[in-house]
């Protein structure tokens, strides 16, 4: 007796109700977790309260180890959503992302972050955009909650636009995205710790398709960083792969702007150490005025340049951000051949377990 497949349905009722509702699916919305619990219940309550019908989209976790109440507050919500549970430990986001994309079973694919809060006509603006816009890949903009800090607040206006048809790329904290084209582009690479999204809208790119962020699909981060020292952390990992995904696709100067930033101030912060040496030692501690206006004219510039979002009068701020932005970044780089020697070591060791 030949086996059957394990997805094999049948001619009974049950196999062609089971087959008819993985039809009707419209999207699924894919959610990398690790340790969410505090803000999980919040984006899965949003979800549930969506204006769009519940059988044409389905949620799928993928947790990433998680020790707190991730798992257990996901596993409450299953009356409330179609939901799939994955467990993959100790593996980068973007391998997170691509098992979900394997576990779906929906037309379209929806990236979102576990900290997001969705508006009750998001998937219904999706449908409309989708089918009126000439983009392949859709995003929404980022919003901070009420009574946020000026740091979410300053940082994340300067992005404020309705639409933008022409981005560098879509964060894949809310992209959407047909599944055969996802498929297509070979998906997320997974040995990337951070800037997938910029990796994979590159690739999606130099296939010629398009994408677009929209306003109309905005989610509110619950995330946004809401101090300097947060702020800081956070902009330490997402640099964490900025310039590998640079060297990958020098030739289109993708991430260009933000890996030449940090080489600047890496620069700058390297001349301050070595002209205070040499101050010190010569007693002339005036030689190293001219190394910290080098490090604050480039933040300057930027700020006044994303100024225009929000006022004059958060240029200070703006400013303060970006020296700090540059700050981190820099020491991203300084982190980055520690990354490139471990990643070697984990290819020569699986080529190794493969002979």
């Amino acid at each position: 007796m030949p086996k059957l497949n394990s997805s094999y349905t049948g001619d009974s009722p049950c196999g062609r109700a089971a087959e008819s509702a993985r039809e009707s699916l419209l999207f699924s919305i894919v959610i990398p977790a690790l340790n969410e619990e505090t803000v999980i219940g919040k984006c899965l309550d949003s979800i549930a309260h969506l204006e769009f019908p519940r059988r044409n989209f389905e949620v799928i976790i993928v947790d990433n180890g998680s020790s707190d109440r991730t798992r257990e507050i996901a596993e409450a919500h299953r009356n409330d959503v179609q939901l799939t549970l994955l467990l993959r430990p100790e593996v980068n986001i973007s391998a997170l992302r691509n098992a979900g994309a394997v576990a779906s079973s929906g037309k379209f694919l929806i990236f979102l972050d576990a900290d997001m809060i969705v508006p009750k006509g998001w998937l219904q603006q999706v449908v409309t955009l989708f089918a009126s816009s000439n983009a392949d890949i859709l995003g929404g903009s980022f919003k901070v909650p009420k009574n946020s800090s000026w740091v979410a607040r300053v940082w994340f206006a300067r992005r404020a636009k309705a639409v933008n048809l022409s981005p560098s790329y879509v964060p894949s904290g809310n992209l959407m995205i047909r599944r055969s084209q996802f498929d297509l582009i070979g998906g997320f690479d997974e040995s990337l710790r951070t800037s997938e999204d910029c990796d994979f809208c590159c690739r999606a790119r130099t296939m010629g398709l398009r994408m677009a962020i929209y306003d109309d699909i905005s989610v509110v981060h619950l995330g946004s960083p809401q101090t300097l020292q947060a702020f800081f952390k956070r902009e330490i990992w997402h640099g964490s792969s900025v310039l590998r995904v640079f060297l990958l696709h020098s030739r289109r100067f993708q991430n260009g702007k933000p890996v030449l930033f940090a080489m600047y101030t890496l620069l700058c912060l390297a001349m301050i150490a070595v002209t205070a040496i040499f101050s010190i030692y010569r007693g002339h501690l005036s030689l190293i005025f001219p190394s910290v206006a080098m490090l604050l004219f480039a933040p300057l510039v930027l700020a006044i340049r994303n100024i225009r979002s929000t006022g004059w009068r958060d240029l200070p701020l703006m400013f303060i951000l970006f020296l700090v932005y540059g700050i981190s970044r820099a020491i991203s780089l300084l982190g980055y051949p520690n990354q490139h020697i471990r990643r070697r070591n984990q290819v020569d060791s699986l080529q190794a377990a493969s002979q």
